[in-house]
């Protein structure tokens, strides 16, 4: 468990109040206490590695969003840029990837990229 020092729980707060995953710079622009970016990169490494988050990679840049129950993956337009969330039905296939290799997945992502429908029919 990790120590919630007063800066780590703003990073928290932010995330906890978003509907959406937010990368470090996001976060940056939304606290009030400005603080290094370094300190929310590792903040958020530090919730990663811990497990309170989950973290996706969209367009190069790491997305945190709190880990709930639920696993989410996007779909993510090349057109609009427009990012939209699918849920999750790995898990038949993580639990063959153990069987067969022997290999434990301890996180995955997973981004699909194309046309949304709305760009689709312009």
């Amino acid at each position: 468990m990790i120590k919630l020092t007063l800066k780590r729980k703003l990073i928290y707060d932010i995330l906890s109040k978003s509907s959406q995953p937010m990368n470090a710079e996001e976060i940056y622009k939304l606290l009030e206490e400005k603080m290094n970016l370094s300190t929310i990169y590792r903040t958020l490494e530090i919730f990663f590695n811990d497990g309170l988050v989950a973290k996706n990679h969209l367009d190069n840049k790491a997305y945190y969003y709190l880990n709930h129950e639920s696993h989410h993956h996007f779909m993510v337009c090349k057109e609009c840029n427009q990012a939209f969330e699918f849920d999750c039905h790995l898990e038949g296939l993580i639990d063959e990837i153990k069987d067969k290799y022997g290999f434990t997945v301890m996180h995955h992502d997973l981004n699909l990229y194309g046309l949304c429908k709305d760009c689709q029919n312009q």
